[in-house]
């Protein structure tokens, strides 16, 4: 299980396209966003800009990066690789396992990327302590993500889940406050925002980087992490991991 578990690592990690969109491009995001709508901000406000644009860019990575390293599961069914797995002494429940592992450790990645470039390009000034519990909710949290990506990796041909991962990151990252303040938004626009589980994240992120702390945030991504969870549970059932897709 510990081998597959480094093979799976080392081979999302080799996909640069995977590197590029969950890593890099918030990277990227971070910088812009800061850069723009704080060059528009008196110099007071900069700094409440860049951190607010940093939590929103560390929750659009993990949110990338938790999808994109789940619902390759429909891939390696399709491929026939989860069949391939059967004849390993790897228990069917141990794969599982380890796709969620993975999931969870290649968040990892994209929020470190970000912070430091928050810190050391946009100049965020945090403690220390705060850096490290904004990384270590954001981290927790992403679970909620991993778990969508799970269901739907399960759920989907490999055709459609390539679609779908891109469906999904724009919807949570554009509805959901990420790319452009929800106060900005129109009021039915808002009130949508505000029932999906990227706004809670990012939220969260921002409690945390403030030094506050209130539980709706956690309470609705906990909700969410349930349900997410009891959809790739009931998929799993319908959809066994080495199922042929199709």
């Amino acid at each position: 299980m510990t081998d597959l578990l480094f093979f799976q690592l080392r081979r999302v990690g080799r996909n640069r396209q995977y590197l590029f969109f969950t890593v890099l491009l918030p990277a990227l995001f971070t910088v812009f966003f800061t850069k723009v709508i704080g060059g528009q901000a008196g110099a007071t406000d900069y700094q409440d800009v860049a951190g607010s644009v940093l939590v929103s860019m560390m929750a659009y990575g993990a949110i990338g990066a938790a999808l994109g390293a789940t619902i390759r599961m429909a891939f390696d069914r399709s491929s026939g690789w989860l069949r391939q797995l059967r004849v390993t002494p790897v228990p069917t429940g141990s794969v599982f396992a380890v796709d969620v592992v993975v999931g969870a450790l290649l968040v990892l990645p994209s929020l470190v990327v970000v912070a430091l470039v928050g810190r050391f390009v946009n100049g965020v000034d945090l403690g220390l302590g705060t850096w490290l519990a904004l990384v270590g909710s954001l981290w927790a949290g992403a679970v909620v993500f991993v778990a969508l990506g799970v269901a739907v990796g399960l759920a989907l041909d490999a055709q459609a889940a390539g679609a779908a991962i891109g469906i999904l990151g724009t919807v949570l990252a554009a509805l959901g406050g990420l790319w452009f303040p929800v106060e900005l938004f129109p009021a039915g626009m808002a009130t949508v925002a505000r029932t999906l589980p990227s706004y809670w994240f990012a939220e969260l992120g921002r409690d945390v980087a403030a030094g506050t702390f209130a539980g709706t945030p956690v309470l609705v991504l906990a909700g969410y992490g349930v349900l997410f969870a009891a959809a790739a549970l009931a998929v799993a059932r319908r959809r066994p991991l080495h199922a042929v897709a199709g």
